[in-house]
């Protein structure tokens, strides 16, 4: 049974620190709480105590938010992984704190994750990436040799985007270099791998929070719907 979530919470939030107010994208509050621990919930709601906050912009707030929060129920650990470090780079700096095997995600977004299916995970061959059906709302076509268009699809059509709930052990960091964003080169890695195995598990609900405007979104969506607990 997997008993552990690392969250990366160390970024700068660029997208959504438009303003000369700099807040930690994870600790923005939504309906007064801060997404973070809704993020905690989705976890500890299916039994999952363990936290593991990868941290550096801002680290002295995070480290007040696991001092709030964090008691004998639920173990918080915030760790500086540094300011401007990639995310590959957060999980080596991590690395004595990691068990096994352990859920990974990012701190500002949220979704309907089962952790049941991965109770019995004990296979360091198989990595597995939460993907969601995100229905495009115009048209897309696609461009073949010399410009000319080949398909054009209508509006709503779907596409497979990665939604940033994983499922890890610790062979992830035999692919880890100095640098490396973890999406960009390490899933990569893995898929060109014979060894290792890249695992889809689809969600059917997933909220991001890049920007203001996608704040307002999950408040109007959690007025009118519960996602957990």
């Amino acid at each position: 049974m997997i008993k552990q979530a690392v969250i990366f919470c160390g970024g700068y939030g660029t997208r959504f620190n438009t303003g000369n107010k700099k807040i930690l994208k994870p600790l923005v509050k939504v309906k007064n709480i801060p997404i973070l621990k809704m993020i905690i919930d989705i976890y500890s709601n299916q039994g999952i105590k363990q936290f593991i906050l990868l941290g550096g912009f801002k680290f002295n707030s995070l480290k007040k938010f696991e001092k709030k929060y964090s008691n004998k129920y639920l173990q918080i650990k915030a760790i500086n992984t540094g300011l401007g470090t990639s995310t590959a780079e957060r999980i080596v700096r991590a690395k004595e704190y990691l068990d096994d095997f352990f859920y990974l995600t990012y701190g500002d977004s949220l979704a309907n994750f089962s952790a049941d299916k991965f109770k019995k995970h004990q296979n360091g061959k198989n990595f597995y990436m939460s993907t969601y059906d995100f229905k495009i709302p115009y048209g897309v076509l696609k461009t073949g040799k010399l410009k000319k268009i080949s398909t054009i699809y209508e509006k709503n059509f779907k596409v497979s985007i990665n939604a940033g709930f994983y499922v890890m052990n610790k062979n992830i960091l035999k692919f880890i270099k100095k640098g490396d964003i973890f999406e960009k080169n390490v899933l990569q890695k893995i898929i060109k791998t014979k060894k290792y195995n890249l695992i889809n598990n689809k969600l059917t609900f997933w909220m991001p929070m890049d920007s203001k405007g996608d704040k307002l979104k999950i408040i109007n969506y959690l007025d009118r719907n519960k996602i957990f607990g």
